[in-house]
């Protein structure tokens, strides 16, 4: 969990999600193409001169290879036979009947933007119509590539995302109560501080080089918690992971948690959180039978809950995923995965 790629943009929308990202990763990495120059503030700036924001460069033969997987991964989808539709939220036909308060009229000026940049550049590998959806994939491709985490501050473009992470191993039945394997939503909401506006970026980049021992205790007992909570299928495994696991990840937060103390000035938290594979054993846990889209705590701090069902088991274990990771900058309601369920549903279905 060192490394992540922060996407879809190029130019970080929000400083204060940036800010939180570099408490949790120890750098924050951005495709940047050859030539171009990002229009950055002072803050970005002084971070990517001390290293710990890092422009990276796709070389001809990574953007050779993510724009034929790309086409293939879209070919498939519109292939009559197969049972995972491409998403209604790129396809450009629902852009002329959109709901502004849907994510299509959020994602559509972003893939007009991304489209103009791309090809003026000489950087797009791929038609132009398509050019928000392959950036997109293309930093799910890159991530693996490096296994580096995804990171955004959008829950729209967490859905996108999140779908190409996942190898877009998804039906049109995003809620279904009876599939054996979902997407879930991993939330930590009592740990980042919800306001860093009067932190500068210099006492952020201060921190991290004074606090890197407690940073990747934490990172290794996240990045532990989510294997186990993936791999798990067996209730008695299940138990373990909260009888003996989570106690290590609770040690290593609260530890965290502590060095963090001094940004906050109350006790209002941001959230950020992570789409995970798992299977209905683990949503299962605190009743036989219950709901697995209605969250609940695997320990103080910590909730999870279902987003979308997958459409086949296969995917999950023969295609490697990417985490992907939420940092809200949007005072996201204290249940996310709600919210993500209904964004995903959107993006899936229209």
């Amino acid at each position: 969990m060192a490394h992540a790629l922060n996407y879809p943009t190029i130019e970080f929308q929000d400083t204060e999600s940036l800010k939180k990202s570099l408490l949790l990763w120890d750098r924050v990495f951005r495709i940047v193409p050859s030539g171009y120059n990002p229009d950055d503030c002072s803050e970005v700036k002084t971070a990517v001169s001390s290293g710990s924001v890092v422009d990276l460069e796709i070389d001809k033969n990574d953007k050779w290879n993510a724009a034929n997987g790309f086409l293939n991964f879209f070919e498939r989808r519109h292939d009559y036979r197969n049972i995972l539709p491409w998403p209604a939220g790129l396809s450009t036909a629902t852009f002329t009947r959109i709901n502004p308060e849907k994510i299509d009229a959020k994602l559509l000026p972003l893939f007009e933007q991304l489209s103009q940049r791309m090809s003026s550049d000489g950087f797009l590998e791929v038609p132009s119509e398509h050019a928000g959806a392959y950036m997109f994939y293309l930093a799910s491709y890159v991530a693996k590539q490096r296994s580096m985490d995804l990171i955004t501050d959008s829950s729209d473009y967490w859905a996108v995302g999140t779908y190409f992470s996942q190898n877009g191993n998804f039906g049109e039945n995003v809620w279904s109560e009876k599939s054996n394997a979902f997407l879930a939503n991993l939330a930590i909401d009592d740990l980042l501080p919800m306001d860093l506006s009067q932190v500068s970026i210099d006492t952020i980049l201060r921190f991290n080089e004074d606090n890197i021992e407690q940073r990747k205790n934490f990172q290794k007992e996240v990045f532990l918690l989510r294997e186990e909570v993936s791999r798990c299928n067996n209730k008695e495994h299940a138990k373990y992971i909260v009888a003996d696991f989570i106690k290590t990840f609770e040690k290593a937060k609260d530890e965290y948690k502590k060095s963090i103390g001094f940004f906050r000035k109350n006790e209002i938290f941001s959230i950020f959180s992570v789409g995970l594979p798992v299977t209905a054993t683990i949503l299962s846990m605190p009743i036989g039978g219950a709901d697995p889209y209605a969250p609940f705590r695997l320990c103080a701090g910590v909730l999870i809950g279902a987003v979308s069902a997958f459409a086949t088991n296969g995917l999950i274990k023969k295609e490697k995923t990417v985490a992907s990771y939420l940092v809200d900058s949007e005072n996201m309601t204290r249940k996310p995965n709600w919210l993500l369920h209904r964004k995903f549903n959107e993006f899936i279905n229209d």
